[in-house]
């Protein structure tokens, strides 16, 4: 039991804590993920596919990373915002998880676009939140 409760605060004191490359990171790979569904549904679904795919595991390590950031530095109205942005993330992978199996399909295309505008919301919140603490 031990062993666990040092494992898991080594882990902590070792987590970096949030930064901006960790938001841009994870904002850049989320934003990919609108782009690969577009060029998903305007060109051949093999290669169009592979992309997409690729896509969704490059944001998944974005927000495995952003999930182990340290958040102890963060102000507490930040950190909330944070949270909020990394539930919108995964939220974002989850429909575009969904609307790449059939790209083609219509009421997909508005689940994935409501996903998006969450995620985007959430974005600009958090980027508010540590503007205004500044």
């Amino acid at each position: 039991m031990q062993t666990i409760f040092l494992l898991v605060i080594c882990m902590k004191a070792v987590a970096t804590p949030v930064t901006t490359e960790s938001f841009c990171s994870l904002d850049r790979e989320i934003a990919g993920l609108m782009d690969a569904w577009t060029c998903l549904r305007g060109s051949d679904t093999g290669r169009g596919l592979l992309s997409a795919q690729m896509a969704i595991l490059r944001a998944e390590a974005a927000l495995s990373s952003a999930l182990n950031c340290g958040r102890d530095n963060l102000p507490e109205e930040v950190d909330l915002y944070w949270q909020m942005y990394m539930k919108a993330s995964a939220d974002c992978i989850f429909s575009c998880r969904e609307a790449f199996r059939e790209p083609d399909a219509e009421d997909l295309a508005e689940f994935l676009t409501a996903s998006f505008t969450r995620w985007e919301t959430s974005g600009e919140e958090f980027l508010n939140s540590v503007q205004s603490t500044r």
